[in-house]
């Protein structure tokens, strides 16, 4: 006579059991692969790389000396503000100063210029009276924007941000060049 197993009532055979405990597993990992694909993941192709940089000298005694990134400036000093373009691009520059306003540096009147690549003189100005830290960004654009774009754009990431500094983009769709400045109080 031949024996059999017992058998186990009100269970499953081994291997489906075995499955069966892989199958949530299974399931988050999917659903991890589709939070990457669908929140992390653009974000790290949302800010278009940099095709340049912003440079700045002041008017002081007779000359134009480069400013460096952060350093005090006194307020209402002039200065000249300088694009190092990698490719031809158009060029609007804000000002977002210490007292959360979003100011239009260039072009200061009509449309942005066009710089190619290279160093080109794009403006001057004077800063206003407003002290503490200000950042200077420009935005490079393959198409000029109207000017009245950036500048509400500017005037809604620095309401959003709890201060102009860190402002880390105004999501327009063009690479950005930034420069941080710290106005100074006058003695």
């Amino acid at each position: 006579m031949v024996s059999t197993p017992p058998s186990r009532s009100g269970t499953e055979p081994a291997g489906r059991r075995r499955g069966a405990r892989w199958l949530p597993v299974l399931v988050l990992a999917l659903a991890l692969l589709t939070y990457g694909a669908f929140f992390w993941l653009p974000s790290l192709f949302r800010r278009p790389a940099p095709s340049g940089t912003l440079r700045l000298a002041r008017w002081e005694s007779g000359g134009w000396l480069e400013v460096e990134e952060g350093v005090p400036i006194p307020p209402r000093s002039r200065l000249r503000l300088t694009v190092v373009a990698e490719r031809e691009a158009s060029v609007v520059i804000l000002g977002l100063d210490a007292a959360r306003r979003a100011t239009l540096l260039v072009p200061a009147t009509g449309t942005p210029p066009r710089v190619g690549p290279g160093t080109t003189v794009v403006g001057e100005t004077v800063l206003g009276a407003a002290t503490g830290p200000s950042l200077l960004l420009a935005e490079l654009c393959n198409t000029p924007l109207p000017t009245a774009t950036v500048v509400k754009a500017g005037e809604r990431a620095v309401a959003a941000a709890p201060q102009a500094v860190e402002v880390e983009t105004l999501d327009l769709g063009c690479p950005e060049a930034r420069f941080r400045i710290v106005q100074q109080a006058l003695p």
